[in-house]
């Protein structure tokens, strides 16, 4: 795995290479500052596979760094690991708003670090080998075969505040309960009829549609501290660090009439009918549990839950006025 780690210290650009090393890792190139990480970021070739930044450097500071990688096609999925002696949830927040997908506080132990990087490796391969599937059928089976059309979770959708791919999301959530800063609310939201969808939609309908739905769910909470992530399975994650737990009916139903108000529809102007639900939120404290997996799998069965309620049938109630009149 080709890595780039970007620091202004020049004990860390020494020790980085020797401890990644050790852990398996040779092709390690240092930069010193951000503005010379883009130089090398814009000949390399092939392109790094991981990036290190710190977030506390001169002229351009980690999070810009990251920011700035992020706007280049070839390293839109590429892992980036925040590695900085930055501790305040700000710097947190920002870092992966900004797209890191990772988060090492200094001093780091040798272990974790090359157990995040090994993460970072694992995610890597799992991603190529899902693109290799998609595109090594031949071209007319693809073509014809719905097997060929991308798991929900890999869907690409650009351009949306706050979105985050799942894996970030959950090192968030890790980060903040590593660092005692847990003080978020997490909520899901399922969408509905999603095995319908995905059964009739092509890969470019299936993008558009999740796209309307993660820019459904930003609009809603916007200027609430809001990351967002497709999980997979017609489920979004979304935690915010707003200080007022969300109301899921009234987020449920604003969210559900901005997607009727976009009208999706199939190429054919067939409508897709896109109907989510929200579940009741969570936030992590002294009464629950703060393990990041416990809580979002939590979120994830509230928002099913939900939509199992919407499905039943309505049960008609058998009231009647005084005197037996119907």
């Amino acid at each position: 795995m080709k890595i780039l780690a970007v620091d202004d210290d020049a004990f860390i650009r020494e020790l980085l290479p020797m401890v990644l090393a050790s852990k398996g890792f040779q092709d390690i190139t240092v930069a010193a500052s951000g503005v010379a990480a883009l130089e090398l970021i814009g000949v390399a070739e092939p392109a790094f596979d991981c990036l290190l930044l710190d977030i506390h450097m001169p002229e351009m500071d980690g999070i810009e760094l990251c920011t700035r990688v992020r706007q280049l096609s070839a390293y839109r999925r590429t892992p980036i690991i925040m590695l900085t002696a930055m501790t305040e949830r700000r710097f947190v927040d920002a870092a992966f708003a900004a797209g890191a997908t990772d988060y090492v506080t200094k001093p780091f132990e040798t272990m974790e670090l090359g157990i995040r990087v090994r993460n970072a490796e694992e995610l890597i391969t799992a991603r190529r080998a899902a693109s290799e599937t998609t595109t090594s059928a031949p071209l007319a089976a693809k073509l014809m075969s719905a097997a060929n059309k991308p798991d929900l979770s890999e869907v690409q959708i650009e351009g949306v505040s706050g979105l985050v791919d799942y894996p970030s999301l959950r090192n968030y959530l890790k980060q903040l309960s590593r660092s005692g800063l847990l003080g978020s609310q997490i909520v899901a939201i399922k969408v509905e009829n999603i095995e319908k969808i995905h059964g009739r939609a092509s890969a470019e309908e299936l993008t558009y549609a999740l796209t309307d739905i993660a820019e459904a769910i930003a609009d809603t909470l916007r200027g609430q501290g809001l990351l967002i992530a497709n999980a997979g399975g017609g489920l979004f994650i979304c935690v915010s660090s707003a200080p007022h737990m969300v109301d899921p009916s009234n987020l449920e139903s604003e969210i559900q009439s901005l997607l009727d108000e976009k009208q999706s529809a199939y190429d054919d102007g067939t409508p897709m009918d896109i109907d989510v639900s929200v579940g009741i939120p969570i936030r992590p404290g002294s009464h629950t549990s703060s393990d990041p997996d416990e809580v979002l799998d939590r979120a994830i069965a509230r928002a099913e839950s939900r939509a199992q309620v919407k499905q039943k049938p309505c049960l008609r109630l058998n009231i009647r006025r005084p005197g037996g009149l119907p």
